[in-house]
């Protein structure tokens, strides 16, 4: 009996020919139940279980010519995202049509390209461009958060990558999303707590501050009252919640108060539940603040 080589389980009808099988016996082990149809020609022997990631390799497959995107290319970098399709890319003027398979008809330049396990991907910088484009506000902020914190993408990266994309379909939303992203703010939950800050006309802080002891660089403080040494922490919804993370965050916490600085922090649901009383209390501990230096001063 003939035999076809696979990957990860996966074969084209064109495989199937090469290897000997007429087009009738092909037709056959797929009515018998033999074969299963993953996706367009691509085959798999029975009960092979189909995930997102074996369709998107699946998609590949059926278009060699054809570019992994957003969140099918977003599963190659290890980059977490909601969305399960399978998503390509193909050059303009080309044609891909095969069932559930989201096509975008663009020119790639080379600096976006890369592959992975032998697969022509997006790089990280544009798989999360494009997935910003399909994600709803609320999940592209959170994946924003991340990226930024990663550094996959930077802000003037994303400023340029939107002001390329302008004309087209989605821009309006990555035009909202570019204006929620304060530059020097670097996740979601510092971008909300400044919008609350400047709302109250509140001054005289600084994002991502660097603060120093004997032992060197402590960290950057989210929000630093500098002159007041007062610092305003935040445990944002996508990156503060790791266990590592929030280890990390207390030992620098106790480092800042033995280097002389007053720490406020805050969490997710105190910016997006109580907000007044988190402006109120940073205003009640910047006037004390200020008013004990004036008398040490004095």
């Amino acid at each position: 009996m003939p035999t076809i080589s696979t990957r990860s389980g996966l074969f084209t009808r064109t495989d199937a020919r090469k290897a000997g099988f007429t087009a009738g016996q092909i037709a056959h082990r797929i009515r018998s139940g033999q074969w299963q149809v993953v996706l367009g020609p691509v085959l798999s022997l029975r009960g092979l279980v189909v995930t997102p990631r074996l369709r998107d390799l699946a998609a590949v497959l059926a278009a060699p010519a054809a570019v992994l995107s957003a969140s099918s290319a977003a599963r190659r970098h290890g980059i977490e995202v909601p969305d399960r399709g399978t998503w390509l890319t193909v050059r303009r003027h080309g044609h891909c049509r095969l069932a559930g398979v989201q096509v975008w008809y663009e020119d790639l330049p080379d600096a976006d390209l890369e592959f992975v396990d032998g697969i022509l991907i997006t790089g990280r910088a544009r798989t999360v461009f494009d997935c910003l484009r399909i994600l709803d506000d609320d999940k592209a902020d959170s994946l924003l958060d991340r990226a930024f914190q990663q550094r996959w993408i930077t802000f003037d990266e994303l400023v340029a990558r939107v002001h390329d994309f302008a004309g087209r379909r989605g821009i309006n939303h990555l035009v909202r999303l570019v204006r929620r992203t304060v530059p020097g703010a670097r996740s979601v939950a510092e971008r909300l707590l400044i919008g609350h800050l400047r709302g109250a006309r509140v001054t005289g802080w600084r994002a991502n501050f660097p603060a120093y002891d004997e032992e060197g660089l402590i960290g950057e403080i989210d929000l630093a009252f500098e002159d007041i040494q007062l610092a305003v922490e935040m445990d944002g919804r996508a990156w503060h919640s790791a266990g590592d993370r929030f280890q990390r965050d207390r030992e620098r916490q106790n480092r800042l108060v033995a280097a002389g600085w007053k720490v406020l922090r805050y969490t997710w649901y105190d910016l997006t539940h109580r907000p007044e009383k988190v402006v109120a209390e940073i205003v009640h501990m910047v006037r004390r603040l200020s008013a004990a230096q004036g008398g040490l001063a004095a």
